[in-house]
């Protein structure tokens, strides 16, 4: 294999930060087209749908690099994270997935899951609180949602809802005094 020089390297980087600080996925620098790697996800997708979770993360993480603007890698990677017992990398894999689209319901729903998983009731009903906030769509991939989001509030239970309410209350009150 050829060696690259370090003029090769260094346009190379610099090729990829003016693509990225423009806003660009840096497929756009590499001349990766949607195609190829739509090809690439089907692949991620079958090997986690087959239980090969560190083949299905190499590709997710290859993904999310070359089109960090595609909600559906982040929400696979966040989806394999999940599936190892990698709790903060998937919450944190699903957030970027919320804000590329806030209105999909699966990444909150997960992310809550996550959280519950981590034994953080009050980070989990904070994200069941995200999620009947975010996700109002009358669909029926958002109904489905909905009454697996019930089940967790449900197990979470009344008490951990209102010790988080109060937490927000002293936070709100503090905020005020702050600007009195």
């Amino acid at each position: 294999m050829a060696e690259l020089s370090e003029a090769t390297i260094k346009d190379s980087i610099k090729t990829a930060l003016t693509t990225l600080f423009s806003g660009q996925p840096l497929k756009a620098a590499k001349g990766i087209s949607d195609e190829e790697l739509n090809a690439v996800y089907s692949l991620a997708y079958s090997y986690y749908s087959t239980g090969k979770y560190d083949d299905a993360l190499k590709l997710f993480k290859f993904l999310v690099m070359f089109d960090h603007l595609n909600a559906k890698y982040w929400d696979g990677l966040g989806s394999v994270h999940q599936v190892q017992k990698n709790y903060d990398d998937a919450i944190a894999a699903y957030a970027q997935s919320v804000m590329l689209d806030s209105s999909n319901p699966r990444p909150v729903y997960y992310s809550a899951l996550c959280y519950f998983a981590k034994g953080e009731k009050l980070h989990a009903a904070a994200s069941v609180q995200a999620f009947e906030m975010l996700c109002t769509k009358k669909d029926e991939t958002t109904a489905k949602y909905r009454e697996k989001i019930a089940a967790l509030k449900a197990a979470l239970g009344d008490d951990t809802f209102k010790e988080l309410e109060r937490i927000e209350a002293e936070d709100r009150a503090k905020k005020a005094a702050k600007k009195a």
